[in-house]
């Protein structure tokens, strides 16, 4: 994602005669089904550039996502973070400007991120390592140090609010910001529909408060993403200026 990102509002037309009828298909109920809908609705409004640029057969695609999103109330409204989208859709409302922010050393920030983090776990005896969201990395730990694998539901929550604000502490190290307060709003694995074998990625909703130390890298990173899973509605942090 280049520098040149826009911060847009989508809205779904639920009332629309071209919107109505699909209604089901496009604000499922199950939320894995509705993070893999939700990916190919944000590219129905990507440009015809962004789809040229990020298209896989193009020998010089870019890196990384081509943009960041995530839903902000099911099957209604969703926010989206990249290059500049379509000027209309028949399926949205769209409602779109710069995304120019100026970070200043020192000032603090209140946050929401959807994020699937992850850390890579090697593989037993010598087999290739594989990545696990956090809060299943450290419950893994805990029972290798004697934890009982049946309480396993019990220290779930714990286990996810640990591990996620120790992975945005040492984030904040490398890009910018410094974690004053974290909590935890859930913690779930959804499980992806796909060709081939199941997909199950773990995903967190935190909020909180960081201070910036460097507003330079902690843009880029907001632009760039957090974690993994970003084609899935993962990555995108929302932030607002605290008094």
């Amino acid at each position: 994602m280049t520098a040149d990102a826009w911060f847009t509002r989508l809205t779904l037309k639920r009332e629309d005669a071209s919107a109505a009828p699909l209604l089901q298909e496009l604000a499922p109920s199950d939320a894995g089904d509705a993070m893999v809908v939700g990916h190919r609705l944000m590219w129905s409004v990507a440009s015809p550039d962004t789809r040229a640029a990020f298209d896989n057969a193009n020998p010089e695609r870019k890196d990384g996502a081509a943009f960041l999103w995530r839903e902000a109330e099911a099957g209604r409204k969703f926010y989206m973070l990249g290059p500049r989208p379509l000027e209309t859709s028949p399926l949205f409302r769209i409602e779109t400007k710069p995304f120019a922010a100026a970070f200043r050393a020192g000032e603090r920030l209140s946050f929401e991120l959807r994020v699937n983090p992850t850390v890579a776990r090697k593989g037993e005896a010598g087999g290739s390592s594989k990545r696990l969201d956090v809060a299943m990395a450290r419950m893994l730990a805990e029972e290798a140090n004697g934890a009982d694998r049946k309480d396993r539901a019990a220290r779930r929550s714990k286990a996810a609010e640990d591990s996620t604000r120790d992975w945005l502490i040492r984030i904040g190290e490398r890009d910018g910001f410094t974690l004053k307060g974290l909590r935890l709003d859930a913690y779930r694995v959804e499980r992806l529909p796909r060709r081939g074998p199941e997909a199950k990625i773990g995903v967190c909703d935190v909020g909180g408060v960081l201070e910036v130390t460097d507003g330079e890298p902690l843009f880029a990173r907001v632009l760039a993403g957090f974690g993994r899973a970003k084609a899935f509605g993962c990555g995108l942090m929302l932030l607002r200026r605290l008094a």
